[in-house]
């Protein structure tokens, strides 16, 4: 089935996805997912005090400059897609965009990626809860840059994701 994703990035470079079963109705996970904050990370805080740690000793000083994700679409209940474009690989080169710029952005030495949950169904009060990342680059170099760096964070990155899925279940359950 076509993902409100698909409008944005329909031929990832590098994708990941995750998924849950939770035992409550789609309703109260939408819920959750609209409620889950940074502060429900604790698990992956030190992934992020690492990333601060190397961006400290490259810049000389701590990754302040995180861009906020962008709603680009959001079908209510169903499925919701935030988007950002950036260096990651810099560490802390980012732009803060627009939902409308995303689609037209085409700078070189850039990534552009989506981040979102997708929620289903499963009958008896169960819900499958499914976050993407999804990532293209608008350069080879910048390609060849988010590839290197894709080897060294994807298995936090994956962390990450399977962290806010487990905070997303506790807020649906705890309702």
């Amino acid at each position: 089935m076509p993902t409100l994703a698909d409008r944005y990035i329909p031929v990832p470079e590098l994708a990941e996805r995750h998924s849950i079963v939770i035992r409550a109705p789609r309703e109260r996970v939408w819920a959750a997912v609209q409620d889950l904050r940074p502060t429900d990370l604790k698990a992956a805080r030190p992934l992020f005090a690492a990333r601060n740690v190397v961006s400290r000793l490259l810049h000389g000083h701590a990754q302040d400059d995180l861009p906020s994700l962008a709603v680009l679409a959001e079908e209510e209940g169903r499925e919701v897609v935030h988007g950002v474009i950036g260096q990651w690989w810099r560490l802390g080169a980012a732009a803060n965009l627009t939902g409308a710029d995303f689609e037209t952005f085409d700078r070189p030495g850039y990534g552009k990626a989506t981040f979102g949950f997708q929620l289903t169904d499963l009958g008896g009060g169960r819900t499958l809860l499914t976050t993407e990342t999804r990532i293209v680059t608008t350069s080879p170099d910048a390609r060849r840059a988010m590839a290197r760096y894709w080897l060294v964070i994807r298995l936090g990155s994956g962390l990450v994701r399977r962290v806010m899925l487990a905070a997303v279940k506790r807020g649906a359950v705890g309702r």
